[in-house]
């Protein structure tokens, strides 16, 4: 075989071998799914129209059946929300990034004729040429893809735990909520009573008309608070059906518990809190990923700026009936643009990714300590209404109910102390899911995420601090 010949064959080669690389687009989900697993003890699955999504939708049903705990509500979000099931499209646009970063540029050839003025035989041309830098540069190409497939892995895992988080927080708000409302629609019950008594001690002339009208001022007050409590449960059952993913039947057959449970006996460990954080930090590893993506970038820019533009090829010419062939060689002139601005682009990006990372972590470190604290006073204040707030309260309307009974205090003092008690049942409530938001919180960094800004808190009960008007027994 001539020289041209083992070249063209050599080029050849090269191009088919730069071509074997494979796409598929599942690549790297069975990290993610264990990832998530060994996290959070939930399951992901990828709703792809396999048989395995036949059983996922089945066992969705089934959880729609029983009575909606706060682990069950995250598992019917990481089944059905179609927003989550988008994010997996990240890891094969990864994976294919990175198979493209492993492929050769496509062959040039060139086909040329040239015919004599003067007559003659016309001379034909036939060329081939490849991009002889790109053979160097795949290793490095593909080093900086395969940094940004791992960096995609590592937000994708992230974005699930957010997920599992987010459906935490709203099923907890949700089961607020529905207290809340118990609660309130109590208070308007307790009100009407009163305004029934003040109208009758209004007849009986013991009770001035302001005095009647502020009572009916009151109940209408505590029936448009009712209105509202009615309204927030509404919302935060959307908010839940969204985050759940979903639509149709499904969004009004599903029940949950409707008590936020107490604060376990046994805290949540808050030994090394800090540290485990760090630890287990998936935003901190992902930072990572960007310091090692800007380093190999630069490192591809500055062999890119040493070498100029090469292609290397064959050219063969017909040229009176005889061929004739031979190589080629083309590269650019490095004369205007030498590669500095994109070297020092590159360097920029690397010293801002460093910096980045240390702050991030001072931030988690930060953030792992105002929830540890955050915590243990949740806790503490939940476990101060359960053993003595509401134990006290209890007491005072006993008491009072005593006192009523023996003709020592009126109807509207045995009322009033019935609307504390009910206040301070609210207070709990919200002191309960202060506690179950904090901890959720705490446990979605410690899994590996920065939790979010929390929501505004929810108001309780509303009912007007009042003095009884004066009336008897």
């Amino acid at each position: 075989m001539t020289r041209p010949g083992r070249l063209a064959c050599g080029l050849l080669l090269v191009a088919v071998l730069g071509g074997c690389a494979t796409f598929d687009p599942l690549t790297g989900f069975s990290d993610v799914k264990e990832a998530v697993r060994e996290r959070t003890g939930q399951r992901v699955v990828w709703n792809l129209g396999t048989e395995l999504d036949t059983e996922a939708e089945q066992e969705l049903r089934n959880l729609l059946e029983q009575e909606l705990t706060a682990d069950r509500a995250v598992r019917v979000a990481l089944l059905s929300n179609r927003s989550l099931q988008a994010l997996y499209a990240d890891l094969g646009v990864a994976q294919a990034d990175l198979v493209q970063a492993g492929l050769l540029r496509n062959p040039l050839f060139g086909v040329g004729a040239a015919v004599p003025v003067g007559g003659g035989a016309a001379v034909l041309e036939l060329g081939a040429a490849l991009d002889f830098l790109g053979v160097f540069m795949i290793p490095l190409r593909r080093r900086v893809a395969a940094a940004q497939f791992e960096d995609a892995k590592l937000r994708v895992t992230g974005a699930v735990l957010d997920f599992a988080a987010k459906a935490r927080t709203d099923f907890y708000r949700h089961q607020a909520s529905s207290q809340m409302l118990g609660l309130q629609q109590a208070i308007v019950d307790g009100l009407s009573l009163r305004w029934d008594v003040t109208q009758r001690l209004h007849t009986a002339g013991n009770i001035s008309d302001l005095d009647l009208m502020r009572e009916h001022a009151l109940l209408e007050a505590a029936k448009l608070a009712l209105s509202s409590a009615e309204m927030a449960l509404l919302d935060g059952r959307e908010q839940l059906n969204t985050t759940m993913g979903l639509w149709g039947e499904s969004v009004v057959v599903w029940k949950a518990g409707q008590r936020l449970a107490e604060p376990p006996e046994t805290p949540v460990s808050l030994e090394a809190v800090e540290a485990r954080a760090v630890q287990s930090s998936l935003d901190l590893a992902s930072a990572r990923q960007s310091i090692f993506i800007a380093g190999a970038r630069m490192g591809l820019q500055r062999s890119a700026a040493l070498v100029p533009d090469i292609e290397l090829g064959v050219v063969g010419e017909r040229e009176a009936g005889d061929w004739s062939a031979g190589p080629t060689l083309e590269f650019a002139l490095p004369l205007f643009d030498q590669g500095q601005a994109r070297v020092g682009r590159a360097a920029v990006e690397l010293r801002r990714s460093q910096h980045a990372y240390y702050a991030l972590a001072v931030r988690i470190r930060s953030v792992a300590r105002r929830l540890r604290e955050r915590l243990q006073a949740a806790r503490q204040r939940a476990l101060y209404y359960r053993d003595i707030v509401l134990p006290l309260r209890e007491r005072i309307l006993n008491e009072t109910f005593l006192h009523y009974n023996a003709m020592q205090l009126g109807v509207f003092q045995l009322l009033q102390a019935q609307e504390r008690q009910i206040q301070s049942a609210g207070d709990y409530i919200k002191a309960l899911r202060d506690y179950w938001l904090a901890r959720n919180d705490l446990e979605h960094l410690l899994s590996g995420r920065l939790p979010g800004d929390p929501r505004a808190p929810m108001s309780g009960p509303q009912s007007p601090e009042t003095s009884p008007p004066q009336g008897g027994h």
